[in-house]
């Protein structure tokens, strides 16, 4: 195992402002492929499970995976409807460009060997990279949470055939803690199952329409795209640090109004807003939401 290289890796991520980096070793522990089929499919990702575990489909000679988070938290601002990682310029170019720059690094130290990043826009299921390479434990509102960062982070991984040496992963535990599953608009937590498809963060992306059910659960809280409450009440997160990348802090937009965006053309709110993640489903999607929100206001006495 290149022991060497890991400390290179390790140096490089820091120069980045990087700290939560870790490896993990091919194949996937046989845990990993059990616990994707308790958690059944979930939107957005290939219901075939041995894609989402298989890295040769991507990189063949695959022998271990970096795995890095890139922390979001910010700090709260006062007027929100966009979730939280959605505020900042999208994540998928921001650690597209983190990944290749570290890739380039690497490549100067070790000229032959193979790279190949991926975003969570590979079939690879990254929660489960993530933990198998140490970063962190499955909590019960079913996100990964470490123990700096919280569950508020983006995950970026490299394929490579470099043989790095493993990261254990962790056996941290929420506990008795349920306030996650307390407060989940849509009631789609369980101990060991999730639902997805009464997950408000799935729901506000939804393009078909929706049921009176599933508008209801858009109406319970604020946001219009994206849903922040079994993070917001999460003990690790109250206590998250701040993320450290520079992107983070820049062009944010927590808020928009329902003027904002029936003043734009579709060509013009895809110009104006193509940088970021609410964008991928058009402003339609989000002036649904909206107005869905001002609806439920209307109904309340």
């Amino acid at each position: 195992m290149d022991h060497e290289a890991k400390s290179r890796l390790l140096q490089i991520a820091a120069t980045h402002h990087l700290d939560a980096v870790g490896t993990m070793r091919c194949p996937f522990s046989p845990i990993l492929s059990k616990q994707l089929s308790t958690n059944g499919p979930v939107p957005f990702a290939p219901e075939n499970i041995k894609e989402r575990l298989d890295p040769e489909a991507l990189l063949p000679g695959t022998r271990s995976i970096i795995v890095i988070l890139f922390p979001y938290k910010y700090k709260e601002e006062k007027q929100a409807n966009i979730a939280l990682y959605a505020r900042s310029k999208d994540y998928h170019r921001v650690l597209r460009k983190y990944l290749d720059a570290i890739i380039s690094e690497m490549k100067i130290s070790y000229p032959d060997t193979k790279f190949h990043p991926i975003v969570d826009t590979s079939p690879l299921a990254d929660r489960f990279l993530a933990y198998q390479a140490g970063l962190g434990f499955f909590g019960k509102n079913h996100c990964l949470i470490h123990p700096k960062y919280g569950s508020y982070f983006t995950i970026g991984s490299i394929l490579t055939d470099l043989s790095l040496p493993s990261d254990s992963p962790l056996t941290l535990s929420c506990g008795d803690c349920t306030r996650c599953m307390d407060v989940c608009p849509g009631r789609c937590l369980k101990e060991n199952k999730f639902n997805p498809w009464t997950c408000k963060s799935y729901l506000t992306q939804k393009k078909e329409p929706l049921t009176e059910a599933e508008e209801k659960i858009i109406q319970k809280t604020p946001l219009i795209f994206g849903c922040d409450e079994c993070q917001k009440y999460c003990p690790f997160n109250e206590r998250a640090s701040l993320s450290p990348i520079p992107e983070i802090s820049e062009a944010r937009i927590p808020y928009l109004s329902k003027e904002q965006l029936t003043s734009l053309s579709n060509r013009k709110f895809l110009k104006d807003y193509k940088e970021y993640a609410f964008a991928w489903r058009g402003k339609s999607i989000l002036l649904r939401n909206i107005e869905l929100l001002e609806k439920k206001k209307k109904e309340i006495p």
